[in-house]
């Protein structure tokens, strides 16, 4: 072997000079300067040792000034398991490294650090990690510019990063800056992100935004998920699109938000199109329950609180209807709107009407399992307050009739109505209501029954006497429109208060999103780089 070494040497050392003929060690027939065979069934074919640990220089140096490569090397054995070359790194420095590709800062920006050219079924690149102590990375990048620090263009059907982790975290990204962590451009449609948790317990996704989870002292204004979903108009058809889609087909529940902060709404749904005449909240229910649920369990409340707050809140002059309840299931059936209260089942606050009768319903005292029994509001042009007794007259003939202490307070035009009671004799009001009192006169020791009638004038009938007039004509949007149209048959269309209401709700501010249409610029200007591969047929030997 060392024979082969001195003569190895001997002929490198020819080389170094201008001579011209190919040399061929083992081989009678060179077709390189150093045509070198091995025959022997054992033993490196060329050994090269630098023994000397104060010499900086290279083992091996190899200068190429033509266009080939400066090595090429190909293993010939089909049946081989090796490695086409390995590289050994037995040093032990901070900063020692298995490959070292050092590019020219000059090189154009589709030159390649390593390029690896993958003909077969094989795998492109395998990193073995096998020490369980490393705390070090299997891949690792830097990069200074303004480029991707991985860019991966997978042309097949295959997956374009496959990852699987044993305990660890599958992804982890540090931004740095006010970046966007992930970004999933979907040219050809698809699904940006699939996560598939099995019949495990887990959590899709999480996101934190505070710097302790327990007992957070910092965070930001954030958003949990925030999603811009921007369709144009289809020529044919109609196009859909959601923010948040999803099909829950367990025991759990479809969306579950919890908030525990002092202060915020636990959720805010807003539709700021002003032509959009669909509702803000739409909730369909297939089964038994409520379609919508809404309950305050809280035992601590100071003052009063509204369970439900339905309000239009803009200034446009129209009849419009903070809360409109429908069910008619069957001609006779179903309950617009029902109320229950330990005070009051339904208070209204203002004028309270109805274009049907009014009435108290309860179950009939005789057969209350089979039937019910109702008693109707007696209709009037004018808005009345009506006061009624009996009342026993003196050996005169005389009694004064005593009226609640507030009836002079908000009555005015005040009206009576005298019946005797076990005589023929008709009793007259002898002296009319002053100081909410009156006098009645009649037969002696006989009884009377009084009805007594006053137009109402309590403060909010002073305040808006327009509320006493039995005649109001439609102005406004109100002009050509029924309360029932069915009834002069007229289409719905041109009901007064159609069947679903419009409601508007309170406009927010939304995050701009021009850094998603930088990114997505950014995405469509990336283009693949084309790379001349070499091809094993025709190898340069």
């Amino acid at each position: 072997m060392k024979k082969r070494i001195l003569l190895l040497g001997s002929f490198l050392a020819i080389l170094g000079t201008n001579f011209a003929q190919n040399v061929g060690i083992a081989e009678p027939a060179p077709n390189s300067k150093l045509d070198i065979v091995q025959t022997e069934t054992s033993g490196n074919t060329i050994e090269v040792s630098n023994a000397m640990s104060t010499n900086g220089s290279s083992s091996v140096w190899i200068k190429n000034g033509g266009a080939g490569y400066g090595i090429n090397t190909q293993n010939l054995l089909a049946t081989s398991n090796s490695a086409v070359g390995r590289f050994f790194q037995l040093g032990t420095g901070s900063s020692a490294h298995g490959v070292l590709v050092n590019m020219d800062g000059t090189t154009v920006a589709t030159a390649t650090g390593l390029f690896i050219d993958q003909s077969g079924l094989g795998l492109g690149s395998y990193v073995t990690m096998g020490n369980a102590a490393s705390a070090s990375s299997g891949y690792y990048v830097t990069h200074s510019g303004s480029g991707d620090g991985m860019t991966i263009f997978q042309n097949g059907t295959g997956i374009g990063i496959y990852n699987q982790v044993a305990t660890s975290y599958g992804v982890f990204n540090v931004i740095n800056s006010s970046a966007i962590g992930t970004i999933n451009l979907m040219t050809a449609g698809g699904t940006g992100e699939y996560i598939d948790l099995a019949t495990f317990d887990g959590t899709g996704v999480q996101v934190i935004a505070v710097n302790n989870t327990t007992t957070p002292t910092a965070g930001g204004d954030v958003f949990a998920l925030y999603a811009d979903v921007r369709t144009s108009t289809a020529t044919t058809g109609t196009v859909f699109g959601s923010v948040i889609a999803g099909n829950q087909y367990g025991v759990g529940h479809g969306i579950l938000i919890n908030h525990s902060g002092a202060s915020g709404r636990n959720a805010e749904f807003s539709l700021l199109n002003a032509a959009n005449t669909e509702a803000v909240f739409f909730a369909a229910h297939m089964g038994q329950g409520s379609a919508v649920l809404a309950q305050n369990q809280s035992n601590v409340i100071v003052g009063t609180i509204n369970v439900g707050d339905f309000s239009y809140t803009g200034t446009d002059v129209a009849d419009h209807i903070g809360v409109n309840g429908s069910s008619v299931p069957a001609a006779g059936w179903g309950v617009g709107v029902h109320g229950q209260g330990g005070w009051f089942g339904v208070f209204s606050t203002g004028d309270l009407s109805a274009t049907g009768v009014k009435a108290f319903t309860i179950d009939h005292p005789e057969d209350p399992a089979n039937k019910m029994l109702k008693h109707f509001a007696i209709e009037s042009n004018e808005v009345l307050n009506m006061y009624r007794g009996v009342i026993e007259l003196d050996g005169s003939g005389q009694a004064t009739v005593e009226l609640p202490d507030y009836f002079e307070l908000i009555n005015i035009n005040f009206s009576y109505q005298l019946t005797a009671i076990g005589t023929p004799q008709q009793p007259y009001v002898l002296t009319e209501i002053q100081g909410n009192t009156f006098e009645v006169a009649g037969a002696p020791n006989s009884k009377v029954s009084w009805v007594v009638y006053a137009d109402r004038n309590d403060a909010y009938l002073q305040q808006n006497p327009e509320k006493a007039q039995d005649v109001v004509l439609k102005t406004g949007e109100r002009q050509g429109k029924y309360l029932n149209p069915e009834l002069y048959g007229m289409p719905e269309s041109s009901a007064m208060f159609p069947k679903t209401a419009e409601q508007s709700g309170t406009q927010i501010n939304s995050p701009q999103s021009t850094i998603v249409d930088e990114v997505r610029q950014k995405a469509l200007n990336t283009q693949e780089v084309q790379m001349e591969s070499g091809n094993n047929s025709s190898l340069e030997q």
